[in-house]
């Protein structure tokens, strides 16, 4: 599978919501009219919504969630991230100015039912909310923050620039000043019909057989990408289970169907990195913006390599000390079954030379010498001097070391190329040990992410920021303090995706949860400030020009897979 990291639709949507709900310090109400609510069954919300929608995002029983001991130190990192000082002082004088807890509110308000919608029209972004709420807060409303009444049943506070109808039992807001989109929801609550809603949408259809989950997300991707993403989420029993599909009309990223993927590899790779995943082999064009695929590309993979591949491959994102510091740097390693072993040894060593050269190539330098190697051994080539100058020193250009080995046993023949040969040892062991065993739900991708060691990765980031931020680290060291306490929250993340037809991937995930006493932000350590030699900034810098092929090598940071799996 090809990944890249979309934007991280559950977290953004979960902060407009926040946002969007946290500013409304005046909420009015007009003459109540009679009114069905949003659909009961699955995504039933898409049967009050505009078919053109850019987000939908459905949270039922959010009151129940909170007081989820499991989700505590999720919620808690997550509000982190959601919540600055004003939107918190904000909420705060809400609930004053309604004689109410600030906590308490959130219940009333938001813990029954609640759908927030959004899309962005000649640039500007529309929301809505609808939220089922009781009489008695209503009330509360009218009486303590005395709105204006507008036309149309619509009741106005213009400080605020927030509307608000009231459909009981649904509390409909919005913008006062882009009321397209809450005049469209009000009117379908009004008037339901499904032609022209967004419960029509084929990508909608095709999960109408899923059970209703207390968070429901609908997502539409922008172009080229096209096509659209839902995903429901439930916790149970310590674990938050996602159920997803999603639908590409240019796919970001691969999942090769085919056979059924090898769970007994995923299991000999536990502990072997940061992530592990297993699959079929993608044997449809290459996009040298992928971490995998550019390495790959750098080499100049060809038709005959490909087709010499099996039915498994492997892909482990692990990390590794620069020399001298406790800062961690991602490394990357990949296995690819082979069906001739002695053929494969001669094509990667040929394709290893021509990555050297072509790297060394862009970088100005005489590609590095290789000694000879016995048949089966690891070879290894230092290219740390080249992908440095390609990277200006970025810390993850560092100590990149290009090691590739051919090996043959009772799991069948493996070619494996790492940027560490510390890591390409852990892979050659793990597939010597495995058992074969095929997915019993017949997946082809089988993945897992350790966020706790994810997080211990981001937080050695933080013992030397400078590396990374050469001028005003403190926000940098902030940043990354906070992503480590938010994967910490999840410490092991299983998946499992499979694609039924070209352009749609289907998958399901777990997230395994601590318990509430089981995770407390880790203290940020104090900021090293001084001077480090050969400082580059956060963000890896484009490759110098040079005329050499335009792919990236992959010492990059490590790919996160964006398919949702399944238990």
């Amino acid at each position: 599978m090809k990944r890249r990291l979309p934007r991280t639709l559950g977290v953004l949507s979960a902060l407009r919501v926040l946002h969007a709900i946290a500013v409304l310090c005046a909420i009015g109400a007009a003459t109540a009219t009679s009114a069905l609510p949003p659909g009961d069954g699955v995504f039933g919300s898409a049967t009050v919504v505009p078919a053109d929608v850019a987000v939908v995002v459905r949270v039922r029983g959010a009151k129940g969630l909170r007081a989820d001991a499991d989700m505590l130190p999720a919620q808690a990192a997550l509000l982190r991230l959601a919540g600055s000082r004003v939107l918190v002082q904000t909420w705060d004088r809400l609930a004053a100015d309604l004689g109410v807890d600030a906590s308490s509110l959130v219940d009333l308000l938001l813990g029954t039912d609640v759908t927030y919608i959004e899309r962005t029209r000649a640039g500007q972004v529309e929301w809505a909310i609808v939220t089922r709420i009781e009489q008695p807060l209503l009330d509360l409303f009218v009486e303590k923050l005395k709105p204006a009444t507008a036309a149309g049943g619509r009741s106005i506070y213009p400080v605020q620039q927030v509307a608000a109808a009231w459909r009981p039992p649904n509390l409909v807001l919005g913008p006062s000043d882009r009321t397209a989109l809450f005049d469209e929801v009000v009117g379908r609550i009004d008037a339901p019909n499904a032609d022209g809603s967004l419960a029509a949408a084929a990508d909608l259809v095709a999960a109408n057989g899923w059970d209703t989950a207390p968070v429901e997300v609908v997502w539409r991707h922008e172009l080229p990408t096209g096509g659209m993403t839902v995903f429901t989420a439930r916790a149970v029993d310590g674990q938050l289970r996602v159920r997803h599909r999603s639908r590409f009309d240019r796919a970001p990223i691969h999942v090769a169907s085919g056979a059924p993927a090898d769970a007994g590899l995923l299991r000999a790779l536990d502990g072997a990195g940061i992530a592990a995943l297993v699959m079929n082999p993608w044997r449809g064009p290459l996009d040298k913006q992928e971490v995998v695929d550019a390495l790959l590309l750098e080499g100049r993979i060809d038709d005959a390599m490909r087709s010499n591949m099996g039915a498994r491959q492997i892909v482990v994102v692990g990390d590794v000390a620069l020399d001298g510091t406790s800062v961690r740097v991602p490394t990357l390693g990949i296995a690819f079954e082979v069906r001739d072993p002695v053929l494969a040894e001669k094509q990667w060593d040929g394709w290893a030379q021509r990555c050297m050269e072509s790297v060394s190539a862009r970088a100005n330098m005489p590609p590095p010498v290789r000694a000879e190697s016995a048949t089966g051994a690891v070879r290894l080539v230092d290219i740390d001097p080249a992908v440095r100058s390609i990277f200006a020193d970025h810390p993850f250009a560092r100590s990149v070391r290009l090691a590739w080995a051919t090996q043959s046993g009772a799991n069948g023949a493996w070619q494996i190329i790492a940027t560490d040969p510390a890591l390409l040892d852990k892979i050659g062991t793990a597939i010597a040990g495995a058992e074969r065993m095929a997915d019993p739900d017949d997946a082809h991708e089988l993945g897992t992410i350790s966020g706790s060691t994810l997080a211990a990765h981001l937080r050695s980031w933080t013992t030397a920021p400078a590396l990374f931020v050469p001028e005003s680290p403190e926000p940098f060291v902030q940043g990354v303090s906070l992503a480590a306490d938010i994967l910490a929250a999840a410490p092991r993340v299983r998946w499992r995706a499979r694609a039924p037809m070209e352009g749609v991937i289907e998958s399901e995930l777990v997230v395994e949860l601590p318990k509430a006493a089981a995770v407390a932000p880790a203290p940020v350590p104090e900021p090293v400030v001084a001077p480090v030699p050969a400082p580059a900034p956060a963000p890896m810098p484009e490759p110098v020009p040079a005329p050499a092929p335009a792919a990236t090598p992959a010492p990059a940071p490590a790919a996160t897979p964006t398919s949702t799996p399944a238990p």
